[in-house]
């Protein structure tokens, strides 16, 4: 198992117990160096609550609901970190650490980056005769995310999908602005995948720590799946 860790500007030597940040030691408690160590050893995955009590403490530690959330508000007060990242909370599910790479927050021009990934599409659209509308809010040009993960995210949610639109699907994508939060909201006609695909794709969002609500629901024109992204507008965080 390896030895020194290293994350960002964190060091942590596993053999002597030391963590350094830009070079600096972090003193932290005992429950905090097990808890940074295993979030470091599951880089990218979503780690349930239940399992980090479990890896942290013991099978057998007898805890209350808040006592994770105390050592780990600690934590991330010595690492100078926040709950907009890099260790975000995926509601419903747990915690994630996106590998190092994947931690860069900035600015994505939200039309032309959608506009992009469609036209890696184009050729399958063509052949499956997929219409496809951009139908964005107004002045809203520019958004605050990752965008590795937003790309990882929308390849996925095309791929599926492409899976199981019929020849003719009509795609739209909208989008809604409120005080916190930027809206994108993805549907397409003629499809209905089981529940097992849609389990897949929700599995692949949370994943990559992304806040998603996935759907079908049947209409008088036939069924609609739907993906819904919230993406925060004062923290930039997903």
């Amino acid at each position: 198992m390896q030895q020194v860790i290293h994350y960002a500007d964190l060091q942590v030597d596993t053999a002597s117990r030391q963590t350094l940040q830009s070079g600096k030691p972090v003193a932290l408690t005992d429950t905090e160096y097990r808890l940074l160590v295993y979030m470091l050893r599951h880089q990218g995955v979503v780690c349930r609550r239940g399992d980090i009590i479990d890896g942290v403490w013991g099978e057998r530690f007898l805890y209350d609901t808040g006592t994770l959330d105390v050592h780990l508000s600690s934590l991330r007060h010595k690492l100078g970190w926040t709950t907009d990242g890099p260790m975000r909370t995926v509601r419903g599910v747990g915690l994630i650490l996106p590998h190092a790479e994947h931690t860069a927050t900035g600015i994505v021009k939200i039309d032309a980056f959608l506009r992009e990934l469609l036209m890696c599409h184009e050729d399958a659209l063509r052949q499956k005769d997929i219409c496809c509308y951009l139908r964005l809010t107004p002045f809203v040009y520019e958004i605050m995310a990752d965008e590795a993960i937003l790309r990882q995210v929308f390849s996925a949610i095309f791929n599926l999908f492409m899976q199981h639109a019929p020849d003719g699907a009509r795609w739209e994508i909208t989008s809604q602005l409120t005080v916190r939060d930027y809206t994108l909201t993805l549907t397409s006609t003629g499809i209905c995948p089981d529940f097992s695909a849609l389990t897949a794709a929700r599995q692949q969002a949370a994943f990559l720590g992304i806040p998603i609500r996935m759907g079908n629901r049947h209409t008088a024109e036939g069924s609609i799946m739907g993906v819904e992204l919230n993406i925060p507008m004062d923290s930039g965080e997903f």
